[in-house]
């Protein structure tokens, strides 16, 4: 009895921590939508979509995540890799980020990014 007093709390606890990490809930660093600094034209991997990436897909496109059966994120590469399944789930359909979504100012530089062939720096 008093291990079940235990383990159900850890156990509520972990789900938790599980579903809280999907989505833009997430601790990770979002980028700012109101950075005038990054532009259409100058929107790039480093200076937006990787920040993006990171913290809107991560919690759910790596480790064990929910979302791995389709896509994981491990960087650039796994990113370049995947370019028309992230815009067709993202841009086109718009069911991804799973329980949230992408500002309009958001989805207008991801797919700048992508319409410029998604550079790195």
């Amino acid at each position: 009895m008093k291990s079940q007093k235990v383990v159900f709390p850890a156990l509520l606890c972990a789900i938790l921590l599980v579903v809280s990490g999907c989505g833009k809930d997430s601790d990770s660093p979002t980028p700012d939508p109101g950075n005038d600094d990054v532009t259409v034209d100058n929107v790039t991997y480093a200076n937006f979509a990787g920040g993006l990436f990171q913290s809107s897909c991560s919690g759910c496109h790596t480790g064990t995540g929910q979302g791995t059966g389709k896509w994981v994120f491990s960087g650039y590469s796994s990113v370049t890799s995947n370019l028309a399944l992230i815009n067709d789930a993202v841009i086109v359909r718009r069911i991804m980020p799973q329980g949230s979504s992408l500002s309009s100012r958001q989805l207008e530089l991801l797919k700048a990014w992508i319409d410029k062939g998604a550079p790195q720096n």
